[in-house]
Formats: C-alpha cells, structure tokens, sequence
C-alpha cells in the first residue's frame, strides 16, 4: 500500500470566500432594483442618518436558481449589475424570504 505525501486537512482552517452581505434594495414595478444599500451600519446612512442607496446605471444579466428542492429549497433571482460610479456587483434576491444579498464577481 502506498502511503499518502499530502498533509492532511486542517478543517478549522477553512473559510468561506466571497460570503454574500446582505442588502436593502429598492425595486421598480416591476420587481426590478434600481438602488442598493449595505447593511453595515457605518456604510448604509448618510450623516443625517438618511439611507445612502446608491443607483443602479446598468443591469448587464438576469438569472434564476432553483436548486435542492428535495431537501431545503434554494430558489434565487441573480442580478449582474453596474452601480453609479461603475462598481460591477452580483445582487441576488431569495426568493424564500424576500431578503436581498451582495456578492462581488
């Protein structure tokens, strides 16, 4: 039997990469976002304690995700979008429970 080279896994090492935050958004009516904000409380309000949404130039993609129906259902509309000031950022929607995340591409 040949033994193994490789160290093996360090499990408590491991992190998630790219987690996504979660956001509020404002939507058109059509259901479609036209600005978002953060969440944190040090980037989502301006001085006068107003929310900083910032617009929405371009949605560049649309998409749907229905995925582990047999187990807990994942059902998201992902958004490919550009912000005022050209940032290139991933929204999605859950579906589920109406919540709005962000994810950089």
């Amino acid at each position: 039997m040949v033994t193994s080279a490789r160290t093996p896994l360090r499990i408590d090492r491991l992190r998630a990469l790219n987690v996504p935050q979660p956001v509020h958004v404002l939507v058109d009516d059509h259901g479609l976002p036209t600005a978002v904000t953060s969440e944190t409380p040090d980037h989502s309000t301006t001085t006068s304690g107003e929310p900083n949404y910032r617009a929405i130039e371009e949605i560049i993609e649309i998409w749907r995700i229905d995925d582990e129906w047999w187990r807990h259902s994942l059902t998201r509309r992902y958004l490919d979008i550009v912000l005022a000031g050209g940032s290139h950022v991933i929204v999605f929607e859950d579906l589920n429970s109406g919540q709005w995340f962000l994810q950089m591409p």
